[in-house]
């Protein structure tokens, strides 16, 4: 028997409808009037606009990466579900109604008006907000058999939340009304990754870097840290603030490659296809381009292991033009996910260096050197020269930020011993780039 799920941007545009057969292959096909409209994005450029079914092959990696990457919370997402924990579409029936980006999936039955249906927010204390939280390790995405929930890629423990913008009342979103704010607690066995997020975070923010926003919060003395979703957009109306769904996808998505793949030596996306996408998808590649650049040597020279193309992503934005119709521009995202390695070498009875992209062909960062950037350069098309400057300018500008940064931080709800080991890791790896190309 196959089942089937509607597929909407923002609850609103039919996009298309996903279906499984009695196997679990998946296979997808976009509605007509969507492929009709002049405001049409593709669900990924993996799957791009065109009559006609996917197949479960094309639309994998896409959908897959829907949910969240660590297995154990599929397993625990999935036995709460009674379904299997590799049955992908199985998981998304029931917590895809608020997913990262613009798309719900909804049932056929709920497509009159999805979002007037049964989407409220519930106002929450801090004690209970502390209690969730308390229980993500064994209650992911703040799940309950009677709730309608949301799906979130990645590692972390994670949930989302919405932050009223005049109030800062938080509130739980039910039935697929939009969150605003991701909430993360500390990696399992990485005490205080949370607030070297932020710190990375911020020290990326105060060098000029479009990156996200985050803020660390206590609750019963647990740090965690709340990041402001970009892939969102805010308007003011008569009836208060309006949150409205952007589209985005990750780079593994973008380019068709399954996340339990996404690193570079196990066959994830290079820098060289992340650029070549970049360059084909992007409205304004000229500023796209540089963009992306600087974000991969900002995660280089913050030591950030796992800088891999999960970690970058595509935005689309539903614009109006003078001639009162629509387009879509499709630009790169803010930076986000960004830590630093070197912080938690006393949780590990060994760490190896490593890059999740390999530069130039090398993936050990004490063996680069500037042949392999110039190497890299050539890969992705950009001038030796132009990189060189982009690499010296932000070495220099890490070096004088990086510690007025950690005193800023100091005695703070965000402070760690740990910011001491990223500021001397970051200064010293600067500090050797500078002699290198100064």
């Amino acid at each position: 028997m196959t089942k089937t799920l509607l597929i909407l941007a923002n609850g609103r545009d039919r996009v298309g409808v996903l279906r499984a057969d009695a196997r679990g292959y998946m296979s997808f096909e976009y509605d007509p009037e969507w492929l009709a409209s002049p405001a049409a994005y593709p669900v990924s450029q993996s799957i791009p606009l065109r009559d006609g079914a996917f197949d479960h092959q094309a639309i994998e990696p896409f959908f897959d990466g829907l949910l969240p990457d660590k297995k154990d919370v599929r397993r625990q997402i999935a036995a709460l579900f009674d379904v299997a924990p590799t049955d992908e579409f199985g998981i998304l029936e029931h917590i895809g109604r608020d997913c990262a980006g613009a798309l719900m999936l909804i049932h056929p039955d709920q497509a009159k008006s999805p979002l007037q249906s049964d989407a409220h927010l519930s106002a929450i204390s801090t004690d209970d907000l502390a209690k969730r939280i308390a229980e993500l390790p064994q209650r992911p995405l703040f799940i309950e058999e009677d709730e309608v929930v949301l799906s979130l890629a990645g590692v972390n423990d994670k949930a989302a939340v919405y932050i009223d913008p005049a109030t800062q009342e938080i509130s739980l979103p039910f039935g697929g009304y939009p969150s605003t704010h991701i909430l993360k607690i500390d990696i399992e066995r990485l005490p205080d990754s949370t607030r070297t997020e932020h710190f990375c975070m911020k020290l990326a923010r105060k060098i000029g870097l479009d990156a996200a926003h985050t803020k660390i919060r206590l609750f019963n003395d647990r740090p965690v840290l709340f990041v402001t979703r970009f892939d969102r957009a805010y308007a003011q109306t008569s009836n208060g603030v309006r949150v409205t769904r952007l589209h985005q996808e990750d780079f593994c998505q973008a380019l068709g490659v399954n996340p339990d793949v996404k690193y570079e030596r196990q066959g994830g996306p290079d820098l060289a296809a992340m650029f070549t996408l970049t360059k084909q998808a992007s409205t304004i590649p000229a500023r796209d381009i540089p963009k992306l650049l600087g974000f991969v040597i900002f995660n280089f020279l913050i030591g950030n292991p796992d800088a891999h193309a999960k970690n970058y992503s595509l935005i689309y934005r539903q614009r109006p033009t003078n001639a009162n119709a629509t387009n879509v521009h499709t630009a790169i995202s803010p930076l986000y996910d960004v830590n630093n390695g070197a912080a938690f070498r006393d949780c590990f009875k060994s760490q190896r260096p490593r890059l999740a992209q390999s530069i130039g062909g090398c993936f050990d960062p004490t063996e680069l050197d500037w042949s392999h950037w110039e190497a890299q350069a050539r890969t992705i098309g950009s001038s030796p020269t132009a990189l060189r400057k982009a690499l010296l300018t932000m070495a220099k500008k890490l070096r004088e930020t990086i510690t007025p940064l950690r005193d800023e931080v100091r005695d703070t709800d965000a402070d760690s011993r740990r910011l001491d080991l990223i500021v001397d890791d970051v200064s010293n790896r600067c500090e050797a780039w500078i002699r290198k190309l100064g």
